[in-house]
């Protein structure tokens, strides 16, 4: 993924059209070799003193991770988050097309979010039946996760993307991925409080009582070898969707 973000965001609006391993070493603190080896691991040969096509090497990782499909998607939770998710233009350059999002709250239902209607949650069922989405993403308040996350999965869901703060349990063959924003505060906190306050400050603080523990996260399954080789080398350092801090 931190090959492909960098690619096809951080380059500025007119990048040139070669990239060298150097160059995405450097920006991705990677060194130039394993750079060179997991995009071999796709079939990727980059040529002397120039190096690799930037449109053939985002072409490749959209293959082997699937973003050359589209994924149409529901979404759940019309709230603050859910609104953001929604409005989140980039998702197309991953395939994730959101179709339609449901919420129970009566003042949302019948009105739209960046351009998407928001449906009541009584009809979600039939909605994901009759146009086949397999993909969720779950922005509920957390006492209703997963009751939401069972009637999904009875739809047809097989794949859930959950921003909720709990684990859901669902049947083998259901791959959920949890997106733990406290996660994120309690590694920010950690770095805070235990870091001096200034120069010269002899000793940390401890660390405060309300500090949530970082929940475990599963790891990814992923089938395809060539896919699990460059997954793994672009998730080292796991760089997961940075808008979920917008809640």
């Amino acid at each position: 993924m931190r090959y492909y973000r960098f690619l096809s965001e951080g380059r500025g609006r007119n990048p040139p059209k070669a990239v060298t391993s150097a160059e995405l070493g450097n920006a991705l603190d990677i060194d130039p070799t394993q750079v060179r080896k997991d995009l071999g691991a796709i079939g990727l040969l980059g040529m002397g003193r120039v190096g690799f096509d930037a449109c053939e090497v985002c072409r490749a990782i959209r293959v082997v991770l699937g973003f050359d499909r589209t994924y149409p998607a529901v979404l759940v939770g019309a709230g603050h988050l859910g609104t953001a998710l929604v409005a989140y233009a980039r998702f197309t350059q991953y395939g994730l097309r959101i179709v339609a999002a449901f919420d129970t709250d009566k003042r949302k239902i019948g009105g739209t979010v960046a351009g998407c209607r928001v449906r009541s949650a009584r009809g979600m069922r039939s909605f994901i039946t009759r146009h086949k989405v397999q993909l969720a993403i779950l922005t509920t308040p957390v006492e209703a996760a997963q009751k939401v996350a069972d009637r999904l999965v009875a739809a047809g869901v097989r794949a859930i993307w959950n921003f909720t703060p709990t684990r859901l349990t669902v049947p083998r063959g259901v791959f959920v991925r949890n997106e733990h924003i406290s996660l994120g505060l309690s590694e920010l906190a950690y770095h805070l409080t235990m870091s001096p306050a200034a120069p010269g400050t002899p000793h940390a603080t401890p660390v405060p009582a309300w500090l949530p523990p970082a929940p475990e996260i599963p790891t990814k399954d992923v089938d395809n070898p060539s896919a699990k080789n460059i997954a793994d080398a672009l998730d080292k350092r796991g760089t997961a969707m940075e808008i979920a801090a917008s809640r």
